[in-house]
């Protein structure tokens, strides 16, 4: 059963060849909570996505766009779409629980300061997704390329920006999120622009946050609406590099010059320690982290 707060509410899914999961994700969300407005962006895909999406959500709306130009491109668009109060962000490769929307939208209602509302990620098979962070400084970027932040388990002073360890268990003010799913109040989204798209993928939803905690707007964590997520379907090792590049680009953006030279200078010195060490790691694991640090290395933009 769906809940009168969905009809407030429009979900914005970006589709990148991810047919499968994008369809999945969709289907969630109409079955899940019926009223919510479901918008899928196609970012220039060419994967025939229409026709599965038609048949198995006939009430979404897809909207192509020409060329990729970007995750938060994208997110922009389907915005642009709609009309409703709220807009859910929902990656392709995440998937509502029932009552997930009603909880989140209720957590906004009696949270008037808020700018936007995460859920409880969970992995597929049930455990939990660590996703409350803290927003990237060139500090807490070192510990974690560094993997000092790993080492401290995530513990002060030597937290990072993702390795730390926060309560997921209740609700509460946060700082930051992974943002697989994150419902956010269409006036305070409008009030910033929206997503700034010179991040093509990666930190555009950090760079957003912080943007709004600069205005004195919060971010509640709402363990009661959970979303699976699976992670990485549409990226991959071959964008990690985006990743250190997208970092990068938000430290330049809000830490200055000098932020964003200390923070790539952790990023490439990271990636090449952890590939230095997959040279001594065997088989196919050896493998994929030698791919994902060769990613890391070449793909950090100056």
């Amino acid at each position: 059963m769906g809940s009168p707060s969905g009809g407030r509410v429009s979900a914005v899914i970006v589709h990148y060849r991810t047919p499968r999961e994008t369809v999945r994700a969709a289907r969630a969300v109409a079955e899940s909570s019926p009223e919510t407005e479901i918008l899928v962006v196609d970012n220039a895909s060419g994967d025939g996505i229409e026709a599965d999406l038609a048949a198995a959500v006939p009430t979404a709306r897809l909207l192509a766009e020409p060329t990729n130009r970007g995750f938060g491109a994208a997110c922009n668009r389907g915005a642009r779409e709609s009309s409703r109060p709220y807009i859910l962000f929902l990656n392709s490769d995440a998937y509502l629980r029932p009552g997930a929307v009603a909880a989140l939208v209720a957590a906004m209602d009696a949270g008037p300061d808020a700018a936007a509302a995460a859920p409880r990620l969970s992995n597929p098979d049930g455990s939990l997704q660590r996703s409350i962070q803290r927003l990237p400084s060139p500090w807490r970027i070192f510990c974690e390329s560094m993997g000092l932040a790993f080492l401290s388990g995530g513990r002060p002073p030597f937290a990072g920006h993702s390795a730390t360890r926060e309560d997921h268990g209740r609700p509460r003010s946060i700082e930051a999120v992974k943002g697989a799913a994150l419902l956010v109040r269409r006036a305070d989204f409008d009030a910033v622009g929206g997503f700034d798209e010179k991040f093509f993928l990666y930190a555009e939803e950090t760079d957003l946050l912080a943007r709004w905690r600069g205005m004195g707007r919060g971010l509640l964590f709402e363990p009661r609406a959970e979303v699976v997520h699976e992670g990485g379907v549409s990226a991959g090792d071959r964008l990690f590099g985006e990743l250190h590049a997208s970092l990068g680009q938000y430290a330049a953006k809000h830490h200055g010059r000098w932020g964003a030279l200390a923070a790539r200078a952790s990023l490439s010195a990271g990636a090449a320690l952890r590939y230095a060490i997959a040279l001594l790691t065997p088989g196919e694991r050896g493998r994929v982290r030698r791919a994902r640090y060769r990613a890391a290395l070449s793909g950090a933009r100056q």
